[in-house]
């Protein structure tokens, strides 16, 4: 082959295939100490869950799984999920052995274009997947690999991408690694310049899947020959994983590492509305929770209602009116908003993102907060009657009322956004504005002042403030809505 491309190489990677039995670049199984596969659990799913939801998420329509004795269970896993819309097709690695070049012959003959292969004992993101799938259209082979000299598990052969002294390209070398010392024997070049492990993460053109070759062990497995025959070609390339949440789970401590990996992949989701406490202080202490609530299989409603009645508790100690009450529910309120954030962590975790449970959040927030209100006015009203008069009453009032109507308003801001053609006919500052709306209405960093005016004392005087800071808030919503009405109609 001379590495010309040919038109049926060039298209959209909708194809899968993952490993369920084996990694890939060690086809006949790893190290049973360290034994990670299909069934083992990260982060409240499977691994293999884990990656079939990912890549469905980045775009992927079908899977080919190659799967041994695990197939039932797998199957059991997923059979009946809502949350599933990939084609997922078995195939029985007795039938279809993964080490067996006639395998991959066979695959390589029932697709078009090029496909992803991947093993099933690691976590990674959508947005490497998307990645792979970008770079490898125009019938590149791509190969995720981690940063120079970094190994991951070095506990079964793998593929090192190295650059080549003359052309400047990679070039695909197997190498071994020691079990014990974990170190890398030495293969024509220094150790830990110039070169990457490669992850269990490739992209292959159809037609070199069926490169098959003389061999009798995992170092020249199918897989490797396709990717040196890609080398020799000069259509190979690499793709850092390191910077898309990729962790493999083998080794000692590797499933640690995977679950932190997932979570800090949680810090850069688009999306997230996270203020200053909740990403300083909040999430420090709820990402400990969310562990425990996925162990427990509570679900993100579930917490939701969790932290929604916490925070009724929390409202119904600051209507009792004392001290030692008022600090109770500064705390209990504190903790619902730590559980908020919970809700949150666990769904996009584990897929169960939806929009009902969007809303749910979002009106009970809405309804702790205005019951918090209420709670501080009744409690303030009730520990000074004759000195303070009705004015705690009436400015809890005008919170409770401002926040209910500040509800009202981002339900129909959401509900114009779904319609995408006329949110682009709007002016871009309306745009921005409403951006910024409902930005500050996800925002609980006030759960703070809360706690310091309780612990201080002055809990009447963030009566003033709420009031103040709601009413603004509604103001502000009712005139941007007017001005959209009013462009609206021009």
């Amino acid at each position: 082959m001379d590495g010309t491309l040919n038109k049926s190489e060039i298209g959209t990677i909708d194809t899968a295939i993952v490993l369920a039995s084996s990694g890939l670049f060690d086809l006949v199984g790893g190290d049973a100490h360290f034994s990670v596969g299909a069934l083992t659990r990260v982060g409240g799913m499977t691994l293999f869950q884990r990656a079939v939801f990912t890549l469905q998420h980045a775009g992927i329509s079908q899977i080919l799984t190659l799967v041994g004795q695990e197939e039932q269970p797998l199957r059991s896993l997923i059979h009946g999920d809502h949350r599933l819309h990939v084609a997922i097709r078995w195939l029985p690695i007795r039938e279809f052995p993964p080490s067996d070049p006639q395998t991959w012959a066979i695959l390589g003959s029932e697709m078009k274009g090029s496909c992803l292969i991947l093993g099933c004992h690691m976590v990674f993101s959508s947005s490497l997947i998307e990645s792979l799938r970008e770079e490898g259209q125009e019938g590149q082979a791509v190969v995720a690999v981690g940063r120079p000299g970094e190994y991951g598990w070095s506990g079964n052969p793998g593929v090192v991408m190295r650059a080549d002294p003359h052309t400047g390209g990679p070039v695909a070398r197997v190498v071994f690694c020691d079990r014990e010392s974990s170190r890398m024997e030495h293969v024509g070049f220094e150790e830990g310049k110039g070169f990457a492990r490669a992850a269990d993460l490739v992209v292959l053109p159809a037609r070199l899947l069926g490169i098959s070759g003389t061999w009798s062990t995992p170092e020249t497995s199918p897989i490797r020959l396709a990717l040196e025959q890609a080398a020799a070609e000069g259509v190979v390339q690499t793709l850092s994983a390191s910077s898309h949440g990729y962790q493999d789970a083998r080794g000692p401590g590797g499933l640690q590492k995977a679950e932190r990996t997932l979570f800090r992949s949680l810090q850069s989701v688009k999306g997230t509305l996270d203020g200053f406490m909740d990403r300083y202080v909040n999430r420090r202490v709820s990402r400990p929770l969310s562990r425990l609530f996925m162990k427990l299989g509570f679900s993100p409603n579930i917490i939701t209602l969790l932290s929604m009645v916490l925070g009724l508790m929390g409202a119904a100690c600051f209507a009792m009116g004392s001290y030692r009450s008022g600090i109770l529910g500064a705390f209990l309120f504190q903790l619902a908003v730590i559980m908020d954030c919970c809700d949150g962590e666990v769904a996009r975790l584990t897929f169960a993102e939806s929009r009902l449970g969007q809303e749910l959040d979002l009106v009970s927030d809405n309804i702790v907060h205005m019951a918090v209100f209420a709670g501080i006015a009744w409690g303030t009203y009730q520990e000074s009657p004759v000195h303070s008069g009705y004015l705690p009453l009436l400015l809890g009032a005008i919170a409770v009322v401002s926040t209910g109507f500040s509800l009202w308003c981002v339900n129909l801001v959401k509900s114009l956004k779904t319609n995408a053609l006329y949110w682009r006919r709007l002016r871009q500052t309306y745009r921005t504005r409403f951006d910024f709306i409902l930005e500050r209405v996800a925002n609980r960093d006030f759960s703070i002042v809360v706690l310091a005016c309780a612990c201080v004392g002055v809990l009447p005087w963030f009566l003033w403030l709420v009031a103040a800071g709601t009413g603004v808030f509604a103001l502000m919503m009712a005139w941007s809505l007017y001005r959209v009405v009013a462009f609206q109609r021009s």
